[in-house]
């Protein structure tokens, strides 16, 4: 009878330790959810952000391209103008048509140094194009750790099978062997998962 309170007492801390393991489960459970809704928020967030940053990098290039076509209209005009203006310096003006033509040839020479800078800046906007790639790189990064991520939670939160969890993987791997990652196959893989 002396064995009996002792087991008692160990009954009243398994009942404890169960308890305690209950109320981490619960506890666990609320964690998981939580990282559902930022998981699920950035699955939408993701691929917006990219259609922004390409329609950001179409909208560079297609200006750049309209800069760089006036600019070089401008630098044909300005040597028109600087073969026309030498032309009529070789003709001997009398000093004031001269003196003009030199001013009119200086500033001409000044707009030609101006167009050469610009022609370097906009060399920037290819720099900041590259930038955007690798922006982009990351996203499409981010997303594929995500779906990963998705896959791991739901084989573990479903119980799934080995074979269930290699069909998920299957297709989470089809899907992150494309060039680009479509949000029409992420809202269905997530919508098979139930999320």
């Amino acid at each position: 009878m002396l064995k009996l309170p002792t087991a008692v007492i160990g009954m009243k801390d398994l009942e404890a330790i169960i308890k305690e393991l209950i109320e981490n489960v619960k506890s666990l459970e609320s964690v998981i959810e939580g990282i559902k809704k930022p998981v699920s928020e950035s699955s939408q967030l993701i691929p917006e952000t990219t259609r922004n940053i390409e329609d950001v990098m179409a909208y560079l290039e297609k200006e750049s391209h309209k800069i760089m076509s006036l600019l070089e209209e401008i630098n044909k005009n300005s040597e028109e103008i600087k073969k026309d203006i030498n032309f009529l310096l070789s003709l001997n003006p009398v000093n004031q048509i001269k003196s003009r033509l030199e001013s009119v040839n200086s500033k001409n020479e000044e707009n030609i140094k101006k167009i050469l800078e610009l022609y370097s800046h906009l060399s920037f906007h290819d720099l900041a194009g590259q930038q955007l790639k690798l922006v982009l790189e990351l996203l499409e990064n981010i997303k594929n750790a995500l779906l990963n991520v998705i896959v791991s939670q739901v084989a573990r939160e479903k119980d799934l099978k080995k074979e269930e969890i290699s069909g998920l993987k299957g297709k989470v791997s089809e899907i992150l062997s494309k060039d680009r990652v479509s949000q029409e196959d992420v809202d269905a893989l997530l919508e098979e998962f139930g999320l």
